[in-house]
């Protein structure tokens, strides 16, 4: 087995595509990635690798900084054979994110070759929607995104951060920091009652047939309304109206709530994925 590294994503992306398209659900960060690339030219230049055996690509690790690498896509094979062709290339990952008995193997074997140690920062479930059952006692309506809606859906997404402890999002409230997601292929979908906007949901532009649901947030005096259920479900719809023949999207295993609420709204588990963080000594 030998690892290609590529030096930019049209290089990668002919190499690994296929491995993504084959599976959208399982790999739906990386394949988010691919289609918002652009979007990273500007900041840390990404590790790209693909791995082969003669002419078969076996395959795919990506990492673009300062997010964990993603180990979905690689073989099932020997995590020590894996990890010493990993490392290489990309010594000090910082975290690596994948399916959970996947990403335990590698991050075990990564420890023991580095000498780093592990801390589990975030497990999440992986849910795709089947049959939507929307909340009917919920008041309110979708809304459309305007320009106006520019400043405080900026600070509604910092609060969402701050909310949820996601770190990859981080708390810059900036319009400059929106738009530069709303560019990287998010699409803001806005719940509203009473006239005023109350919660917030956004589907990202499908590829290979896929779509995820992310930063669903709202404002804890709109809370305990179902305005959250709700504006996941239109997301959900504009996304397939977008294209998208499937819908997914991330939960927290930490929040019994909205894990409950995704599977009462249609929502089926699809596998646990884990981020594990791992620090150098």
């Amino acid at each position: 087995m030998h690892v290609e590294r590529h030096d930019s994503f049209a290089s990668f992306r002919e190499t690994a595509e296929r491995l993504y398209r084959a599976d959208p659900v399982r790999h739906t960060i990386p394949a988010t990635v691919l289609a918002a690339a652009r979007s990273y030219e500007a900041g840390p230049a990404p590790v790209l690798l693909t791995l082969h055996e003669e002419r078969t690509v076996l395959g795919a690790y990506l990492r673009t900084p300062p997010f964990p690498a993603h180990v979905g896509a690689l073989p099932e094979t020997d995590a020590a054979e894996l990890v010493a062709a990993l490392c290489e290339h990309d010594p000090d990952p910082g975290a690596l994110l994948g399916p959970t008995e996947q990403v335990d193997r590698l991050a075990a074997e990564w420890c023991r070759v580095t000498g780093a140690t592990r801390e589990l920062r975030i497990r999440q479930r992986l849910y795709e929607l089947h049959t939507p059952e929307f909340p009917t006692e919920v008041v309110g309506e979708e809304r459309a995104f305007f320009h106006s809606d520019l400043p405080w859906l900026a600070n509604w997404r910092a609060e969402y951060a701050r909310d949820a402890g996601d770190v990859g999002v981080g708390t810059d409230a900036s319009e400059r920091e929106l738009r530069s997601f709303l560019d990287s292929g998010r699409i803001p979908v806005l719940w509203s009652a009473g006239g005023r906007p109350v919660a917030m949901a956004f589907h990202s532009t499908p590829k290979y047939g896929m779509s995820r649901i992310g930063h669903v947030y709202t404002p804890a005096r709109f809370r305990r309304n179902g305005y959250g259920a709700a504006v996941t479900l239109a997301a959900a719809r504009r996304a397939v109206a977008a294209g998208a023949e499937r819908v997914v999207l991330f939960a927290d295993l930490a929040n019994p709530t909205s894990n409950s609420v995704y599977r009462r709204i249609g929502f089926r588990p699809v596998h646990d994925t884990d981020e594990i963080v791992l620090h150098r000594l």
